[in-house]
């Protein structure tokens, strides 16, 4: 097993492990690219994704197991997480309408960026996605 498939094994086990119905959620994807990003996000030889949204054309993001890339505000940004990140998902628990929220994602060497999650319990997809890379 590469190292690529080691990571995409142990965050895509630990997100599986904490989330419920993820059949029923929206946007959200375990593993796998969502449908609406594949042609516009080409991954690298042996990069796997970790974890996905599609919540619109102006509005998506992936974990892979090299980038998280983001797509907020008319502007696509990618963050190296392999040095270490912090992650601030703010209210994902999906109270009252709210059915999307902000993070703020940034490594030790500054780099910051956004991206907009479904919250309630597809937001356990980006939160223990961004983890792994918190715990390692």
């Amino acid at each position: 097993m590469n190292e690529d498939e080691k990571i995409q094994d142990v965050a895509v086990a630990a997100i599986r492990r904490k989330s419920m119905d993820p059949g029923e959620w929206r946007f959200t994807r375990i593993g796998e690219i969502h449908p609406e990003i594949r042609e516009r996000l080409p991954l690298e030889a042996g990069e796997l994704p970790v974890a996905s949204a599609f919540l619109s054309p102006d509005s998506w993001y992936v974990f892979t197991t090299r980038r998280i890339v983001s797509h907020l505000d008319g502007e696509t940004r990618s963050l190296d997480p392999s040095g270490g990140l912090e992650a601030r998902f703010g209210m994902f628990k999906a109270i009252g309408e709210i059915s999307q929220q902000v993070a703020t994602l940034s490594t030790p060497s500054g780099a910051t960026f956004r991206l907009e999650y479904e919250t309630g319990k597809a937001s356990m997809a980006p939160i223990y996605a961004a983890s792994y890379w918190t715990w390692r």
